[in-house]
């Protein structure tokens, strides 16, 4: 065989291996918008700069040199890549409204139940942290609101940590009357406004 048909045959055998490589260390891969379109992205670091513009295109980043020559790789091992990444992201924050009755700490019927959904999701993550945000209506002075709105989140937390969640993943305050929702308060608004909001982390 020639001489330089084998070198063209060994620089196309590397090419298809690079791009079949995993990209090691920090790396950069452009993906696609949700509708198709392709944007452009410039990688740098103190030593240099690349820039990519093209889909499953992958910069690798090494800590004490430029950034690699950009390199395509397949689709299936950029949809390896985005499914191991995704994998490892903690699950995405959760919001949920829990109700009270007028002048009480206690939990409606239906926020009970809803309680009980929360705690099995609660328990499927390796991880939480906890909001809890108490609120009321406006009826009564602005101080009394603020100290009911406390023990309404209180409250919610205590039964938190009696089903299993540990007390210093849980953090309470209060609002009181200064957060209502749908705005201006009515008479069907004031039962939404008695509540505690908890984000889920």
């Amino acid at each position: 065989m020639p001489k330089f048909t084998s070198k063209i045959l060994l620089s196309l055998l590397f090419l298809v291996l690079a791009g079949c490589s995993a990209p090691r260390g920090n790396y950069v891969i452009l993906l696609p918008e949700d509708d198709g379109s392709v944007g452009e992205v410039s990688v740098r670091n103190d030593a240099g700069v690349q820039t990519i513009s093209s889909v499953n295109t992958v910069v690798e980043i090494p800590s004490d040199k430029a950034p690699k020559k950009p390199r395509e790789l397949s689709d299936d091992l950029v949809a390896k890549l985005v499914a191991e990444t995704e994998a490892a992201q903690p699950p995405k924050p959760l919001s949920f409204f829990f109700f009270f009755g007028f002048d009480s700490a206690e939990l409606t019927e239906e926020s009970n139940t809803i309680f009980e959904a929360v705690l099995a999701e609660i328990q499927t993550r390796e991880t939480v942290d906890i909001s809890l945000i108490g609120h009321t209506d406006t009826i009564g002075a602005s101080d009394y609101n603020k100290e009911l709105g406390l023990r309404r989140a209180g409250n919610l937390r205590d039964k938190l940590i009696e089903s299993g969640i540990n007390a210093s993943s849980i953090d309470i305050k209060s609002l009181g009357e200064e957060n209502p929702l749908g705005g201006d308060e009515g008479q069907g608004t004031n039962a939404f406004n008695r509540r505690v909001d908890m984000v889920l982390r």
